[in-house]
């Protein structure tokens, strides 16, 4: 519940008409608004939330927040009604709304980024969480200024824990979101090439997450991952406390591997400075034992027993569009890692396919990865090399980007395609029983529908 004076307040904004006083939420979304909601009307390069104040009344019968900027809408918008508040910009506006909300809820925040397994780690330390304690975390992969914030402003009850998962693509954000959440715990995952269009090189990218520790609470817990070679040379003593987790160096918290299970996973024993719990996952890959390890710690940190997460972490299946196999009705496996592709992330799932045990043969199906700026050229050769040394039988690639990849591939093994149906038509001839096909690429490539076509 939300009075129109601590509206004002939060947004520092200027009530230009009040007819409700009292709002029972928020939204931002003018088609699923509820009665009596307030109407945050959210701008971008290609839309304008403000257009729709007048639809957003006819369905709420509440307000709107409205920049002072565009005040002359109200004027030409049928049914912009209601009480109006005017604020400088709508987007730092809801921001602004999430944060007053944050800073008067009680709990455990936790905020985690990194350039590769955010929201895997999220998913798990949420399982593991979750069977203890209430928990309240941002859903999917909804980790924006817009995701983040609606995620705190739809905080329900009395949750003791709150999970955040934190996204960037532009310098700053991660700056805006840490300061939105203000975390008690913090975690970085890794530092690697993704999203350097709008962050330039890596150490853009280094420097934008490092943002998170940077603004985590005085006295807070910031867990640091060992074996990345970029942030512990860079941690700056914050006044926080510091816990270090690692596979292969040397850790505060550690994870060894016992058995490898091949396609059944993994058993691992995590020590945590002499306490410790042996489990087993059936997550594949070397990356996923980053992520379990990563959840892990955070969870004992924030007070979680560990028998308790060796429960949750073995309860945790193999989901979504991340290194996922799935048994084809031709007997070939396909291992789903369509969800999204930078440079480390691809050498991480080729790495595993060249592992897994494999009576046929191992076929790529490989994607373009966006958003590397100026580097797109140098990074898709560099793949084209890396495949090339790899242990897959037959490479099949389509987009604009790998034809770049294409051309370090000379030995026979890679085939270019111009279309998704001519590279589906093609490797259904081709794969049969006891094969393994790795699919992968970036998200706006939706490589999900090669999957969809090969099951």
């Amino acid at each position: 519940m939300w009075s129109v004076d601590e509206v004002v307040e939060a947004v520092r904004g200027v009530p230009f008409r009040v007819e409700r006083r009292v709002f029972p939420d928020i939204s931002t979304d003018s088609r699923d608004i509820k009665e009596g909601e307030l109407f945050v009307p959210i701008t971008g390069k290609t839309f304008d939330g403000h257009l729709f104040i007048g639809a957003a009344y006819e369905r709420s019968h509440g307000g709107a927040l409205c920049e002072k900027g565009r005040k002359d809408i109200l004027d030409g918008v049928d049914g912009a009604k209601g009480t109006v508040i005017l604020v400088e910009d709508t987007t730092q506006a809801l921001l602004d709304l999430a944060h007053y909300k944050r800073v008067r809820t009680k709990g455990t925040f936790i905020a985690l980024t990194g350039s590769n397994g955010k929201t895997t780690t999220k998913e798990i330390l949420v399982r593991i969480i979750g069977g203890a304690h209430p928990v309240h975390y941002n859903e999917k992969n909804y980790n924006n200024l817009i995701g983040v914030s609606k995620s705190i402003l739809s905080i329900k009850g009395s949750p003791e824990f709150f999970v955040f998962e934190l996204g960037t693509n532009s310098r700053g954000e991660i700056r805006q979101l840490a300061e939105v959440t203000e975390p008690d715990v913090a975690l970085i995952t890794n530092i690697n090439p993704s999203h350097l269009q709008g962050l330039g090189d890596l150490e853009g990218v280094l420097e934008e997450k490092l943002d998170l520790f940077r603004l985590t609470k005085e006295g807070g817990k910031v867990m640091v991952n060992a074996d990345d070679p970029h942030l512990l040379p860079r941690y700056r003593d914050k006044g926080h406390d510091l816990r270090t987790f690692g596979i292969v160096n040397e850790a505060d918290f550690r994870l060894t591997v016992d058995e490898d299970l091949g396609w059944d996973g993994y058993v691992f024993t995590i020590d945590f400075l002499g306490d410790s719990v042996k489990a087993k996952t059936s997550l594949l890959g070397r990356h996923n034992l980053y992520n379990i390890l990563s959840a892990s710690s955070i969870a004992y940190v924030a007070g979680i027993d560990t028998m308790h997460i060796g429960e949750a972490v073995e309860s945790f299946p193999p989901y979504g569009m991340r290194f996922r196999p799935v048994k084809s009705s031709k007997g070939y496996i396909i291992v789903d890692d369509s969800y999204n592709a930078n440079p480390s992330s691809m050498e991480w799932a080729v790495s595993t396919l060249s592992g897994l045990p494999c009576p046929g043969k191992r076929f790529a199906i490989v994607g373009d990865m966006k958003e590397l700026g100026e580097k797109t050229s140098y990074y898709h050769k560099e793949l084209g090399r890396f495949l090339k040394k790899s242990g897959v039988d037959q490479i099949m690639l389509i987009g604009d980007e790998v034809k770049e990849a294409f051309t370090e591939l000379d030995d026979g093994r890679a085939r270019l395609f111009e279309s998704k149906p001519s590279l589906i038509d093609y490797a259904k001839k081709l794969l049969s029983d006891g094969d393994v096909v790795l699919v992968k690429g970036s998200r706006t490539a939706k490589m999900e529908e090669i999957v969809e076509a090969l099951i």
